[in-house]
């Protein structure tokens, strides 16, 4: 009877025990699909961009032309400069002049030798009328000349002063054409004067509004590339990206580095190779300053890129798509052709396998962080878009 009670006492505390531990177990099952259902599903639908072949140029932003104003030492004087830091002037705006200190001698000669000559008329004119004067005062028994003698005698001197007259003032004219030598703007564009005034400081800098993009592309690469080709240019210190095209292509490598104010002459050339100068017209200037740097990428492939229409976003005239860029959305500006159905043709701001963000069931802006970070940053300041779905 005693083992009985024992027996009966373990299977009773073994059944409590395995009620704890089911109990325990069916809490961390509950837990744990509580954990899952916690997770945060973007459902986001990705369009992948074709992965095409690609040609990569590194380069630099340059003015379409620049000039730099050194001083004359010949003139010896310093000109007065008639334009502003920062002012835009059109082509053939005077920029600065100088005066010519000799010109201005000889002008200042000739003025003096005019005046010497009026104040002769002007005692030849008093004596002719003294004369005349004393002729009339005079007997006609007494008289020795003639009026008209008289008279004659004074307009052939009068006439002689007043050629010298003429001549000096001809002179003067003549001479201020060339007192000040006035310096003008070839082309429209930006004046820069320099702060510091030292000895080998230019005058003043005018730079064009308008910008090209000087780049490099190695010997691999350069049989692949065209005039007129289009480009994804992105402008590097922004992340922001314009259309563009070929406009020259080098067939010589540079002799010396930094022809035409490029990057390094192995930007975007690997090591032992030759690198050939390439310029690449911008589609906008808009953000684009003198000396960023960017980098160009041509698509090999004649195969246009259809994109869901749904995924395109417009800000004003700026048309663009946020793409997932390993696990972090970015902004990418577009141009776009025609509509296909559904889709939209894009000629340029795509690159090769982007993974362009269609639709998502929560809210994406850019600068999130996806693929496990799912926190969101705001930052109105860079004109955060999203996309709901």
């Amino acid at each position: 009877m005693k083992k009985k009670w024992i027996v009966g006492i373990v299977v009773v505390v073994v059944l409590i025990i395995g009620g704890f531990v089911v109990k325990s177990m069916m809490k961390s099952s509950t837990v744990e699909e509580a954990g899952k259902s916690a997770k945060v599903d973007d459902g986001i639908d990705y369009f992948d961009v074709p992965d095409v072949e690609q040609v990569y140029i590194n380069g630099v932003v340059t003015p379409d032309q620049t000039e730099s104003f050194a001083k004359n030492e010949k003139l010896g004087t310093q000109p007065e400069i008639k334009v502003n830091n920062g002012d835009i002037v059109d082509q053939g705006t005077v920029l600065f002049t100088y005066e010519d200190k000799e010109i201005t001698q000889l002008i200042e000669e000739q003025n003096n030798t005019v005046s010497r000559n009026q104040t002769k008329r002007s005692n030849t004119i008093a004596r002719r009328d003294k004369a005349l004067a004393n002729f009339n005062a005079t007997p006609e028994e007494e008289r020795t000349t003639s009026k008209s003698a008289i008279e004659s005698e004074y307009t052939e001197a009068l006439a002689t002063i007043d050629e010298d007259i003429q001549f000096s003032t001809s002179t003067i004219a003549n001479l201020k054409e060339k007192q000040y030598v006035n310096t003008t703007a070839k082309f429209r564009g930006q004046v820069a004067i320099p702060e510091i005034k030292d000895a080998n400081a230019p005058i003043l800098k005018l730079t064009s509004e308008g910008y090209y993009v000087s780049g490099k592309v190695n010997e691999k690469d350069l049989a692949k590339i065209t005039i007129d080709q289009k480009a994804n240019i992105q402008i590097v210190p922004t992340g922001k990206t314009v259309g563009g095209k070929i406009t020259y292509i080098d067939n010589n490598p540079p002799e010396t580095a930094g022809a035409e104010g490029a990057a390094d002459a192995t930007a975007g050339a690997e090591a032992g190779m030759s690198s050939y100068l390439v310029k690449l017209a911008l589609d906008s200037f808009e953000g684009v300053k003198n000396g960023y740097h960017v980098q160009a990428t041509i698509n090999l492939s004649n195969d246009p890129i259809e994109i869901p229409t749904k995924a395109i976003q417009t800000e004003g005239d700026i048309r663009y798509v946020l793409v997932n860029d390993f696990g972090s959305v970015i902004r990418r500006e577009i141009q776009t052709g025609e509509e296909k159905g559904k889709n939209t043709i894009v000629t340029s701001g795509l690159e090769s396998a982007d993974k362009v963000i269609v639709s998502s069931k929560k809210k994406v802006k850019e600068g999130d962080l996806l693929e496990g970070d799912h926190s969101e940053k705001t930052d109105a300041a860079n004109g955060n878009v999203t996309v709901e779905n």
